[in-house]
């Protein structure tokens, strides 16, 4: 961290090294970890463009599509660079616009804690997922509306306005839960009397008006396919079923130990102590109310929507976060010196938990290291494979004469998760869809041509997969006839065997 002697240079090298060492850690993830699940699903739903898609938005869809057709590949390192970029453009903008109301230390403070947060530095940061496309363009609209808050540059130009609305519309492009930091942005105006006039003005419905331009696409593709995408969206966030207090408890239990994990203690912590000291003391600054009215709204309705729901998710409020940390920062820059001294001991001792986990766990998930000399099966806790590239299966299929080059081969699986996994890894050779009641995209997809015959394959059991199979092959008897059990494909983990996949042949009745 920086001390008091604030130097532009000064700034620029802590700046630098904080981007170069998350950078660099980014693509040590990218270079170790294969694609997990939502990662293998959006390559394999992007080889087939969409105006949208069931259940998310275009935008990082079409940025995989057009990666793979820039560079000729699908190699994960590959499609997981340009996010790694937009990640270092995010953490660039947060700095600037930190800094632009509290001064550099707090812009550096902010990026530090921001940068080791483990969400922001790998999920949001390099994963090939919606959220690191969506918090740029929040970050991009959030500095274009910054002319709000000094007295002198309230009336903004329309062509501002219109830069607004397209970044806001990108990130509704990304994910739909950007709309609620719009929502943010209106509670901003409207508790601010001296600027609740602008509502009166053109300037913010030029900026909705292209919002709802860019995000035209995801419409029209709704209205023409049932409006599959909104509903599937809101039945998860709130269940029909009746309250069951364990499954809620869990569920808020579950949610809350995630976001602590996804954010690191420090940063949850003082973060939100900081919302609640905002609104108990009087001191209220216009850019701390900014901040507050973004941050707030994501984090409140997720935080209350786990109430009513059985299967939130910890990373929905992350939007929400992000717009805490120019408040962070503020917080740790105007901390007294001998405070700072404690700051920066608990900064380096967060920082090297997550490097050390992230190392470690880079090493575990491609070789197995932390479990190998507990011997073969590994613990049934030590759960990799999701986060593991099926490549074997590739192989295995080609040298049994199963998979050729030309026409792909008709190949189902039981459920999208295994789908998306396999279908990334065969590449193309084989033309993949979803059995089950949730397929996902994939039952969106055009149908297969009836085949004389048809490839069925999915995850085996750690245990017991014996019997899971019967039960599959009695599954499938009503739907196909002559159904041929093949030897599993084993699935190999740093060159030794890891989990197995279960392989069948059938005739379509």
């Amino acid at each position: 961290m920086i001390d008091r002697a604030v130097t532009p240079a000064r700034v620029a090298i802590v700046i630098f090294i904080i981007v170069f060492a998350v950078t660099l850690a980014r693509f040590y993830g990218a270079a170790m970890l294969g694609l997990g699940v939502d990662e293998s699903y959006m390559v394999v739903m992007a080889r087939h463009p969409s105006l949208s898609y069931f259940d998310h938005p275009p935008l990082t869809f079409w940025i995989v599509h057009a990666t793979a057709w820039l560079t000729g590949s699908e190699a994960g390192f590959v499609l997981r660079t340009p996010f790694i970029a937009m990640s270092v453009i995010s953490t660039l903008l947060l700095y600037q616009l930190t800094a632009r109301f509290y001064g550099a230390k707090a812009g550096v403070w902010a990026i530090a804690w921001f940068s080791i947060s483990p969400f922001f530095m790998l999920s949001a940061g390099s994963w090939v997922v919606p959220d690191g496309p969506m918090m740029l363009f929040l970050l991009i609209a959030a500095s274009l509306l910054t002319p709000l808050l000094n007295p002198n540059t309230r009336h903004i130009s329309d062509a501002r306005w219109s830069a607004v609305g397209l970044a806001f519309g990108l990130a509704l492009l990304s994910k739909y839960m950007a709309v609620l930091t719009g929502v943010g942005a209106l509670l901003f105006l409207l508790t601010d009397r001296e600027l609740r006039p602008l509502l009166r003005t053109r300037g913010p419905y030029i900026a909705s008006a292209v919002a709802l331009l860019v995000f035209s696409p995801v419409i029209w593709w709704n209205a023409t396919n049932g409006w599959q995408s909104f509903g599937f969206q809101l039945s998860r966030s709130v269940t029909s079923a009746g309250f069951d207090l364990p499954v809620h408890l869990l569920n808020t239990g579950r949610m809350l130990l995630g976001q602590l994990a996804y954010l690191q203690p420090v940063t949850l912590i003082v973060g939100l102590w900081l919302v609640v000291r905002f609104f108990r003391t009087g001191e209220k600054t216009v850019s701390g109310r900014y901040f507050l009215c973004l941050a707030i709204v994501p984090i409140i309705v997720f935080n209350v929507v786990v109430l009513l729901s059985r299967n939130t998710l910890p990373h929905w409020p992350m939007a929400g976060y992000l717009f805490l940390f120019p408040l962070l920062g503020s917080w740790f820059a105007k901390l007294k010196s001998s405070s700072v001294v404690l700051a920066k001991h608990a900064f380096a001792a967060s920082a090297a938990l997550i490097l050390i986990v992230v190392v470690l766990g880079g090493l575990h998930f491609k070789t197995g290291l932390l479990t190998r000399p507990l011997g073969f099966p590994p613990p049934r806790w030590d759960e990799t494979i999701r986060a593991m590239d099926w490549f074997d299966a590739k192989d295995a299929l080609i040298t049994r004469g199963l998979l050729q080059n030309g026409e792909p081969t008709p190949l189902y699986t039981l459920n999208w998760i295994d789908g998306a996994k396999i279908s990334y890894a065969l590449n193309g050779l084989a033309d993949v869809r979803a059995l089950g009641s949730d397929p996902r995209h994939f039952g969106l997809l055009p149908k297969l041509t009836p085949e004389s015959k048809v490839l069925i394959a999915g995850l085996l059991p750690y245990d017991d997969w014996e019997t899971r199979l019967n039960r599959v092959r009695a599954s499938l008897a009503g739907s196909f006839c002559e159904i041929t059990q093949h030897k599993p494909i084993t699935i190999n983990r740093g060159g030794v065997p890891y989990r197995a996949l279960f392989l069948l042949s059938a005739s379509s009745c």
